[in-house]
């Protein structure tokens, strides 16, 4: 939701889960030109082939479009990368695939969302067009932890190309200073540590900032608040979202942001949440992994090498090592569309895009800590550039929880609701219960 997360070297800036409700599809499906399924492929011959690819407008697309002459010169295939914010995305892709246009061969979104483009069958499985991209990328390739969310039933439907879980970052100098031993290791400890901070700085630093704005702004980090109390958003198969449990964390949360957090929260999306931790205005945040480099950039962050990483604390007693933990673990990746008449060429695009070459040249040119192939990751380059957090960005992706956001068809649905009772629960409009009970109604009502 996606965690996410990167910059161009000439201009910082990241791919922000910043999702949004998917409104108005009727009035706005006139725009695009439906087209009918296409065949499998494109004649085996891929050169003097056009494909279109509708990507997130970040630095991972930044430097395909850097190196794209060269791929192009060398399959004789042309690309078109269209790209468009985070927030623009779902809509516009899900208005696509309903009308089963061929005008994208490609789409560049999270797992959150692939999972359900793949099991409504707008995009392939990629199993059959492995071998077109052999000389560029395997799946076997890619960290694992990456390429898992992008499987299920023995089929592989997306190709990784950034990922990232979530932790705790704070002040180690605050830390020290105010007397408090180490990070957190429960939800006790850390509103204790944000009151400590809070109330012995006068109020000059919050004791902690995070994501206020609604949708999956606030949906992303909360979501580890929701497992720190031991809770989910379903309850086996059926929806949960007023759970007793959601009810505690979103209280939690709230009282928190309310009592220790910095003015005008509610309304911080990832990147005034990110300026306010980094220019020193806060103690802790949670939130992506993909913060890090922004964090030690110390042209542009006052807290470089003062910063701590750390797992998310729990509040249960009996926290899960792996499975259902309170991190996450979002991917955004390459599908290929169903509909595409052009798959030997579009398959062939997004193995390039994903390869060593590639990923490589990202990692020395862009803030690219979260590429996806093994090599890349373990090569001496990464080690400089982010040796000063690899250690616990492994750690947690290692134990992230590939269904820590809702996924699926009802995905957007449930995010928009959720993020709707959080923002109510943080302005004082209702308290967390009213709040969540008035989003499981909705939702029961949209989703039946």
């Amino acid at each position: 939701m996606s965690a996410a997360p990167t910059a161009r070297s000439r201009a910082p800036r990241l791919a922000v889960r910043i999702g949004v409700g998917v409104v108005g599809l009727a009035t706005a499906a006139g725009s695009i030109t439906a087209c009918a399924p296409s065949g499998s492929g494109d004649g085996g011959d891929a050169s003097g082939v056009t494909i279109n690819v509708l990507a997130e407008d970040i630095s991972y697309t930044d430097n395909w479009k850097e190196l794209l002459p060269e791929f192009e010169e060398q399959t004789g295939i042309k690309v078109n990368i269209e790209t468009v914010p985070y927030s623009d995305q779902a809509a516009k892709i899900l208005l696509n695939f309903s009308q089963k246009s061929s005008d994208y061969d490609v789409v560049f979104t999270d797992n959150t969302y692939g999972t359900g483009y793949f099991e409504s069958g707008y995009i392939d499985d990629l199993s059959e067009h492995e071998a077109k991209g052999e000389d560029f990328v395997g799946f076997d390739e890619f960290y694992e932890p990456y390429l898992a969310p992008m499987q299920k039933d023995g089929a592989t439907f997306g190709l990784p190309v950034y990922g990232e879980s979530t932790w705790l970052m704070y002040r180690t100098d605050l830390f020290e200073q105010y007397g408090i031993d180490g990070p957190p290791q429960t939800m006790e400890e850390l509103e204790a540590a944000a009151k400590t901070i809070s109330e012995g700085s006068g109020g000059d630093v919050a004791g902690i900032t995070l994501r206020g704005a609604p949708g999956i702004q606030s949906v992303y980090p909360w979501a580890g608040f929701l497992r720190a109390f031991g809770g989910d958003f379903y309850d086996g198969d059926e929806l949960a979202v007023n759970s007793p449990e959601s009810v505690e964390a979103a209280q939690f949360w709230a009282d928190l942001l309310k009592n220790y957090g910095p003015s005008g929260v509610g309304n911080f999306d990832w990147e005034q949440n990110r300026i306010a931790f980094t220019q020193g205005n806060a103690a802790m945040t949670i939130d992506a992994t993909a913060n890090g480099p922004f964090n030690e950039d110390a042209e542009a962050s006052v807290i470089a090498g003062k910063v701590g990483y750390a797992p998310i604390p729990y509040a249960i007693s009996d926290p899960p090592a792996s499975g259902n933990t309170d991190n996450s673990l979002n991917v955004h990746a390459l599908y290929l569309s169903s509909f595409s008449q052009k798959k030997d060429a579009a398959y062939e695009f997004m193995a390039w895009a994903t390869s060593e070459e590639v990923q490589t040249n990202a990692v020395e040119n862009t803030e690219a800590v979260g590429v996806t192939l093994n090599a890349v990751l373990e090569s001496p380059a990464y080690d400089e550039k982010y040796g000063a957090f690899k250690d616990a960005l492994l750690e947690q992706l290692a134990t992230g929880n590939v269904d820590y956001l809702p996924a699926g068809t009802d995905a957007n649905a449930i995010i928009t609701e959720v993020g709707q009772a959080l923002s109510r629960t943080l302005a004082g409009e209702a308290d967390a219960e009213e709040a969540l009970n008035a989003a499981q109604e909705a939702l029961q009502a949209q989703l039946g």
